[in-house]
């Protein structure tokens, strides 16, 4: 039941996905054909700065994902209404601190923004920006029952169905009025009811948590939560700081008008992480589930499939991007200085894989509740990420952002994380997880250098579209021939198979 229902999730992320992708590069080429690159490089950098104010979150939406793990087994209701009502109480404060924070920033945008005067009304669309952030925080309480109870697909379907309008809507404007403000309330308005609609979805679903009684947390599970929150906060730091400093450094040190053309890159890498999301997303109520209800060598045969798998597909994926990104920008735009040099985009790559070779340690990790062991580590991480990239890109240019969160990671989360998963979660020595993980770091290595040096020899001269579909081609079947040949002897490899083909014959059985 549980492997059926992470298949279901999965499933259906993907083809949500699929839409969102799909809305996301059509809006994306309509904005660019239609609005300035100092417009494109001011969504960037405002989006940027949003996101380190989604810090005001802490992190308490996955920890009260996970706090609800024991009531839905346990079918706790009472339990489960009382974490819904105060979550509210805190979602509603969380969106008043992003406004009144933000506000407060608004002074300060010409730090990052030399010439003002290159975006006109840049305070106005930040302010826009803001609303539309800050209302985002509205009405998303009830989600969180539907990720711990595996019925995350709802989510997806409701996402994809909003994608569309939003994307109808913000094309529309643009090619009518090129009205960058009207594009961005459109951008809001849809936020706000997409939350209002899964929010109502879950109130049919879940018709107790429409109580009126009051019923509050002991102090205890306060002192529980406020502790697992506390830890979840630093972490968003470091990620969070991973993953925003980009534009911001790029605009403060490069210009904001690279800003603009990182956000063809970025977007590819977001799309890729969104698919790749819908896996591990669906994982997370899965592996909470198992957690809370199997044995730890149970959860451990679990851990080495899906870690071997999260190899393979990022490695594939790394590869990929590598190989396409050019290209495929290229096509799309038809802008020369929107590529960047091999070395730049390289970085980019490997910053996507070093980030998702860490999901199934880090899933792990969060689905048992041990965010505690590791609170200070990612404040370390991005204090050495900040230094790191500040003095690289005085040398390599945009590449050194890139280096400067790779390093980072490298001397921190990647060992750390795995470290707390193996000694407080699954209680046993972590030698064999690394012996596996040098394996994996060394074909991956292998596989982007043999797949670059065959494009390199053997693909000049092409014309556009037969560049980017050889190219493609190459990286479907060197990477994952390779891999499927050199590990199909492996247990984790037969584990993997077994686990997919028993999901398939079930649902071959019930048809």
């Amino acid at each position: 039941m549980r492997a059926e229902k992470l298949m279901k999730n999965t499933v259906v992320g993907v083809l949500s996905q699929a839409i969102i992708t799909l809305t996301a590069f059509i809006t994306q080429y309509v904005f660019i054909q239609y609005m300035t690159a100092e417009y494109l490089g001011a969504r960037g950098l405002f989006s940027a700065i949003l996101e380190f104010l989604s810090l005001a979150e802490l992190g308490i939406g996955l920890v009260l994902v996970y706090s609800m793990y024991k009531p839905i087994v346990d079918q706790d209701e009472r339990k489960l209404i009382a974490l819904t009502q105060f979550y509210r109480r805190a979602y509603n404060l969380i969106a008043a601190m992003v406004f009144g924070v933000g506000m407060c920033l608004m002074p300060f945008l010409s730090f990052f923004i030399e010439d003002m005067d290159s975006v006109p009304h840049a305070r106005l669309i930040y302010f826009l920006y803001l609303v539309s952030s800050a209302a985002s925080y509205l009405w998303v309480y009830k989600m969180s029952i539907l990720n711990a109870d595996q019925k995350v697909y709802i989510i997806h379907v409701y996402s994809a169905i909003f994608s569309i309008l939003q994307c109808v809507g913000q094309v529309i404007i643009l090619v009518l009025t090129r009205n960058f403000f009207a594009y961005l309330i459109i951008q809001g308005s849809v936020t706000v009811a997409k939350n209002i609609f899964i929010s109502h979805k879950a109130s049919k679903l879940y018709p107790f948590l429409n109580s009126k009684e009051k019923i509050s947390l002991s102090k205890e599970e306060k002192t529980g939560i406020y502790k697992n929150v506390f830890a979840m906060f630093n972490h968003r730091v470091g990620a969070t700081v991973l993953g925003s400093t980009d534009n911001l450094l790029i605009t403060k040190f490069i210009g904001i008008i690279y800003c603009g053309f990182y956000s063809n890159f970025k977007l590819i890498v977001n799309l890729m992480n969104s698919f790749l999301n819908q896996f591990f997303n669906a994982m997370l109520s899965s592996v909470g589930n198992l957690t809370t209800s199997e044995s730890k060598e149970a959860s451990y045969n679990t851990f080495k499939y899906l870690h071997f798998l999260s190899f393979w597909v990022y490695t594939f994926c790394t590869v990929s991007f590598i190989e396409l990104a050019n290209p495929v920008i290229w096509v799309m735009f038809h802008r020369e200085e929107f590529a960047f040099g091999f070395p730049t985009v390289l970085m980019i790559g490997l910053n996507f894989y070093v980030v998702g070779i860490r999901k199934v340690p880090l899933t792990f990790k969060e689905a048992m509740g041990l965010l505690w062991y590791d609170r200070y580590k990612p404040v370390i991480e991005a204090a050495i990420n900040v230094v790191v990239s500040i003095v690289c890109i005085q040398r390599m240019g945009i590449a050194g952002i890139f280096f400067g969160t790779i390093f980072s990671m490298a001397v921190t989360s990647l060992w750390v994380e795995p470290l707390v998963l193996f000694k407080h979660g699954f209680e046993r020595s972590w030698g064999e997880f690394w012996r596996r993980n040098f394996v994996y770091f060394f074909f991956s290595g292998a596989l982007i250098a043999l797949t670059h040096y065959i494009d390199v020899t053997f693909l000049n001269g092409l014309t556009e579209w037969a560049d980017v579909f050889a190219k493609l081609g190459v990286c479907l079947v060197v990477p994952n021939g390779i891999i499927a040949v050199c590990f199909c002897f492996t247990k984790e490899f037969r584990e993997l198979f077994e686990a997919v083909w028993g999901i398939f014959l079930k649902k071959r059985t019930a048809a």
